[in-house]
């Protein structure tokens, strides 16, 4: 369904105004003590109306906040029969303790779902931006910050940067080598030291190559923050778009957000979605579908369109146009904390300036590949936004709005969802192993309360969010990542200035299935859920006189330990291999066989910088007879002439080697790789052919937006869960086995190889061309 047509901000808030008023003599009358009977009959009510108001919030503003208005009442309903009714006795410390530390936990997420339900309330789009007229075009700074990418990442990154429609006088490129310094190249590791120095010395020559600007530093200091802020002394544009290093730009990215600068003086940010090629490790791991929506899509499709309604649209670190003279007031990107993105916009924004989002993914970047590594980026975003929330508290900051102040707040307590997820995974535990009743309830209370407030919950969810977030997918995702960054969040309250920022991997290689290194602690909490799954048994027959308690808590324990069970599997590291394009891409070309004597018409569907891959011609497959899979070109040189009557220049033979020929259901597949020595060239392709166009990263995400209904999902969960549980420990008893195998292969050198470099040093070779394993991004990853 269509998203509700954006209305003006007073609107909004006569709309909101009228919802407090409506809630007021509401919940006065909810909050009346009344019999267990008349409670329940409330709940079904509710239930009833929120259901049948359920299709209609995303095509009705008045039916969204009604929607939202009849949950508030029974949220908050809740909240009062928590407080009043279900604590333990003064007289039970021991219960009383744990009890009030689970109601601040509840409290909490009531508190962000009303934060959540008034940023949500109505979502904004943007008209196009105004055409300007050249005189009238700002000059643009583009600057890639970079550390430790490969070259090959970072070609096509610039070549797509450089391929950016924009006056080419009005536009400069920069790579902000940090991986370079003079810090760096002067370590006191002598490995280190020369690294650095051919780093630095091969990414001056791909930046001369490309007409790129190469900028270092001296020191390595502030991180990204000191790193751009370093480059920024260098440069006078008017405004600056900022790429993180695998943020491939598409070609509109400033045609489609530069105009907004000129329509607002007081603009100093448009912010646009991360779309990743890849998908994240829990994702891929726990093998979810396809057509499942990405973890990052709920934030960068509804929640960052509702911060703008709001006027709290901030800075996400790349994909992103500022305002020179705006960041110049504030003295540069801010480096106080390891967010400088959030942080440097909560600074301008507390100086009176503007912000927009614009929900047009025009980059494609790379999710980290391991599941170590994705835990690695979480813990710093959750350290930076505790430290925001602690140093730079946006309650207290002076020059916000009120809905900047509580845009800023969710975004930021957002983050301390360890503690909470802890707090709820831990209560059950804590009466099925020692007996403390922390939750004073009854069977039929629970039919009355507690299970309408769970279902209104996953309702009111499902309604806002679901083409974006499929039911019970946060919960799992939080599992997985609750005790990693628990520690993290922890840390951080005690000591928030002792943060260090810690760059993420993004090119770790999964060839093969292993256990991740830092399985212990989700394994430990599973175990530990498990142990309450038997404690649960052991009391009910142990106990037939509490048998109305375990069933209700043995009930939550084994809810914790299915989603559990099934976050689990993150640990689980799957192997790829590439197949097949993940994206649609189609461009035709000329394969010349070695001595050029051999040449068909191909379509290239995929391209990086070090490799292609090319399909062929449906009218050529079996017409002649030949056995493609056994044609004996794998190894073989060939030429690739790519035909793009919009871009001849492009139109020059690439030198490649053929390295695989496959025959699938749909038709043959070659892959090729390209040397070293022409990498530019093959990313100059890749960007104009994969990356150029953002119409087709809006049609993938638009794919992978599939809505899930709230049964089919809960269903969904319930299935993958129960098949976790044997699939997990199967996988832990063949982890011994599993681990002698590849060590005896990496311990083991083959014969031929033997042979093979024996002969190599008796007779010597000139130096064969490089070969490069194709890079992952483009490619759609099926797990072994």
């Amino acid at each position: 369904m269509s998203a509700p047509r954006p209305v003006s901000r007073g609107m909004v808030w006569i709309l909101v105004l009228a919802w407090v008023a409506l809630m007021l003599p509401i919940l006065f009358l909810a909050s009346v003590p009344t019999s267990v009977t008349v409670q329940a009959l409330l709940a079904i009510v509710t239930c009833a109306v929120l259901f049948t108001l359920k299709p209609f919030v995303r095509a009705s503003l008045p039916m969204r906040f009604v929607v939202l208005a009849v949950a508030s009442v029974f949220v908050l309903r809740y909240w009062i029969w928590r407080l009043v009714d279900t604590l333990p006795s003064l007289d039970d410390p021991l219960s009383l303790a744990p009890a009030i530390l689970l109601f601040a936990a509840e409290t909490f997420t009531v508190g962000l779902f009303f934060l959540t339900a008034l940023i949500t309330a109505d979502p904004v789009d943007h008209p196009p931006p105004p055409r300007l007229k050249l005189s009238d075009v700002p000059s643009v700074d583009i600057l890639v910050p970079s550390y430790n990418e490969s070259d090959e990442l970072l070609a096509v990154t610039l070549a797509a940067a450089k391929n950016v429609t924009y006056p080419e006088e009005k536009k400069r490129l920069v790579l902000c080598d940090d991986g370079g310094t003079d810090q760096r190249c002067a370590h006191s590791d002598p490995a280190i030291a020369q690294a650095s120095r051919e780093r630095r010395a091969r990414l001056q020559a791909l930046c001369e190559e490309l007409g790129v600007i190469y900028t270092t530093r001296a020191r390595n200091e502030s991180a990204k923050a000191g790193n751009l802020n370093a480059a920024l002394q260098h440069i006078d544009g008017e405004l600056v778009l900022i790429l993180d290093a695998d943020h491939v730009p598409t070609r509109d990215i400033l045609t489609r957000t530069v105009g907004y600068f000129s329509e607002n003086p007081r603009l100093f940010l448009v912010q646009t979605p991360h779309f990743f090629t890849n998908r994240d490790p829990i994702e891929r791991n726990l093998a979810l579908p396809e057509v499942c929506p990405s973890e990052n899509e709920m934030f960068y499709s509804e929640i960052h369109r509702g911060l703008d309604r709001l006027g709290g649209a901030f800075f996400c670190g790349s994909a992103a146009i500022l305002r020179r003279r705006a960041l110049d007031e504030v003295g540069g990107i801010a480096g106080e904390t390891i967010t400088e993105d959030a942080e440097t916009a909560l600074e301008i924004h507390s100086r009176g300036w503007e912000s927009m989002y614009l929900e047009h993914a025009m980059v494609a970047g790379l999710q980290p590949e391991t599941f170590a590594s994705f835990i690695q980026q979480r813990g710093r975003w959750a350290t930076g936004m505790i430290q925001m929330l602690i140093l730079k508290n946006p309650i207290f900051r002076r020059g916000l709005s009120l809905t900047q102040r509580v845009c800023y707040l969710n975004s930021m307590s957002f983050w301390l969802f360890p503690v909470v997820r802890t707090i709820f995974l831990a209560s059950p535990l804590l009466y099925l192993f020692f007996g403390l009743e922390i939750f004073v309830v009854t069977s039929e209370e629970v039919l009355a309360y507690i299970l309408p407030y769970l279902l209104i919950g996953f309702m009111v969810q499902n309604a806002l969010f679901s083409n974006v977030r499929w039911p019970q997918i946060s919960e799992v995702y939080e599992i997985a990542q609750t005790p990693y960054i628990l520690r993290a969040v922890i840390g951080t309250v005690m000591r928030p200035r002792a943060a260090t920022f810690k760059v993420t991997a993004k090119d770790d290689e999964l060839d093969h299935a292993f256990l991740s290194p830092i399985y212990l602690p989700l394994v430990v909490l599973t175990g530990l859920l498990l142990a309450g799954v038997i404690a649960g048994v052991i009391r009910w027959i142990a106990f037939p006189g509490d048998r109305a308690v375990v069933q209700i808590v043995g009930a939550w324990n084994v809810y914790n330990f299915l989603l559990a069970a099934f976050a689990l599997r993150a640990v689980f590291e799957r192997p790829w291999r590439l197949v097949k394009p993940r994206t649609a891409v189609s461009a035709p070309a000329r394969l010349a066989v070695e001595d050029g004597a051999t040449a068909f018409d191909v379509t290239i569907i995929a391209a990086t910088a070090n490799a292609v891959q090319l399909q062929l011609d449906s009218e050529l497959r079996g017409a002649d007879g030949r056995d493609w899979q056994n044609s004996g070109w794998e190894g073989k040189a060939a030429s690739l002439t790519p035909i793009l009557p919009k871009t001849p220049e492009l139109e020059q033979p690439l030198p490649v080697v053929i390295e695989d020929i496959r025959t699938g259901v749909d038709g043959i597949s070659l892959g090729v790789t390209v040397a070293s020595e022409h990498m530019v060239p093959a990313s100059r392709l890749a960007a104009t052919i994969v990356y150029g166009d953002s119409s087709r990263w809006h049609f993938f995400r638009k794919v992978r937006s599939q809505g899930s209904t709230l049964l089919a999902g809960l269903a969904y969960i319930l299935g993958k869960s129960l098949v976790s549980i044997p699939m997990s420990a199967l996988d832990f008893l063949r982890e011994p086995a599993r681990r002698r195998r590849q060590l005896a292969a990496d311990l083991t050198i083959p014969e031929d190889a033997f042979a093979q470099a024996t002969r190599e040093q008796e007779e010597p070779k000139p130096p064969e061309p490089e070969k490069t394993r194709p890079a992952r991004s483009e490619y759609l990853e099926i797990e072994d």
